[in-house]
């Protein structure tokens, strides 16, 4: 039952990615290049190596431009991304229309405090957060952030 479980986990993760060029799941293999890759930090709590995807990304993210992607590899695998979509002249904490995208592929609600939404399912976090912290490079965005539990890292 925890395999399916899992596998479930995994499968909506990769849906709610879908369709953006620059798509890295939890879960998948990941050794990241020089070339493409900048390690900007190592968590002495998890072990999990984060690093910034260095290219130009063209693509849009529910309907933003992204700033950035950054990656948290764990034993090769990916253990968390993070999405920075920068918000439009007009935009508001988090748009509706992006929050709306993201609950369609969700078998759960979203839930908000303190200005977060978020979602646990099973092993696995998804925030969305309007966020200018160290994070973000301080700069104003909109985090999508996804990881496996802390618990599970930590081990």
């Amino acid at each position: 039952m925890k395999f399916k479980a899992l596998l479930f986990s995994f499968v909506l993760l990769s849906i709610i990615t879908t369709g953006y060029s620059q798509n890295y799941s939890i879960g998948e293999s990941l050794y990241p290049s020089k070339s493409e890759f900048e390690l900007i930090g190592i968590s002495s709590k998890t072990g999990v190596s984060a690093y910034r995807y260095k290219k130009q990304v063209s693509e849009r993210f529910y309907g933003r431009k992204l700033g950035d992607i950054i990656v948290g590899i764990k034993d090769g695998h990916i253990a968390q991304t993070i999405y920075l979509m920068i918000p439009e002249s007009g935009d508001v904490g988090v748009p509706q229309e992006i929050l709306n995208l993201i609950q369609a592929v969700l078998p759960f609600p979203l839930a908000y405090v303190n200005g977060i939404y978020g979602v646990n399912i099973d092993n696995y976090s998804i925030t969305i957060s309007r966020t200018n912290n160290s994070l973000t490079f301080n700069k104003d965005r909109i985090m999508y952030f996804s990881s496996i539990k802390q618990s599970i890292l930590q081990r």
